[in-house]
């Protein structure tokens, strides 16, 4: 039975879980990085907790490419409610400037999203700064 949980441990590919399992399945090996004194399990659990909700909170990709949509098609919205003769272009032209602005929207949605994502994991390796120094280490085993 022991062997068959050490195969089937990882069903979930994110990072969480991926430090948990090398941790789970590698901590009585000669070398492997133990747990310091001054970090508590309770205090790595809120670390890696913390990391990944940043991770988490950029969205699926599915997610993503629904805000991409909706984007994409907001300015032509808004376009369609103005007479064709008060528009900028004629034809068109109209239409590739709406969608060009909702890339730039989007554009602008991506990289908002991933400096809130970065600023997240900063916040988190300042909160947990030996719990971030134990998961490296964790990493860079083998």
């Amino acid at each position: 039975m022991k062997d068959l949980e050490e195969q089937y441990v990882t069903v979930l590919d994110d990072f969480q879980h991926t430090v948990e399992n090398k941790i789970r399945n590698h901590k009585d090996e000669v070398g492997f990085p133990q747990l310091p004194a001054n970090v508590s399990e309770e205090e790595l659990s809120n670390y890696l907790f913390d990391y990944q909700a940043a991770l988490d909170s950029e969205g699926t990709e599915r997610s993503r490419y629904t805000i991409a949509g909706f984007l994409l098609c907001l300015p032509i919205l808004i376009m369609s409610a103005f007479p064709d003769d008060s528009l900028p272009f004629k034809g068109i032209l109209n239409v590739l400037a709406a969608i060009g602005v909702g890339l730039v929207l989007f554009l602008f949605y991506r990289v908002m999203m991933k400096v809130l994502v970065r600023n997240k994991i900063r916040r988190a390796n300042q909160d947990y700064p030996e719990a971030k120094a134990y998961v490296d280490r964790v990493m860079d085993f083998k």
